[in-house]
């Protein structure tokens, strides 16, 4: 069987073709993050954790303490949709229960000050 020789394709109809995205994010990275602006995420600060059998579970009352196996000179976890982001410390402001973040996480989610 010969072989068939490629054929020349003309793209020059193509070279002004604008693709939104490209051209709007490219040009400008922030136009990146400004499109993620205004995505929830969960975030939850982890106080401490336990393990407790099914038995124990099922003779808690109203009023029973369960037991942390977190210090509380321990910094809290601050996760984003279960990925952990800082560490902080515990506040109270008026009412409510607050964080105050004194360390976060860097690209290789280790802690960093």
């Amino acid at each position: 069987m010969p072989e068939k020789e490629p054929k020349n394709l003309d793209l020059s109809k193509f070279e002004n073709v604008k693709r939104p995205v490209e051209t709007e994010t490219e040009s400008n990275p922030e136009n990146i993050l400004g499109l993620l602006m205004d995505v929830e995420l969960e975030l939850s600060a982890i106080l401490g954790s336990t393990d407790l059998s099914l038995k124990k579970i099922l003779e808690l009352t109203k009023g029973s303490i369960i037991e942390l196996e977190n210090k509380t000179a321990e910094p809290i976890d601050l996760l984003a949709n279960g990925r952990l982001i800082a560490k902080g410390e515990v506040v109270i402001i008026e009412d409510n229960f607050g964080l105050r973040i004194t360390d976060t996480v860097n690209e290789d989610f280790k802690i960093h000050e």
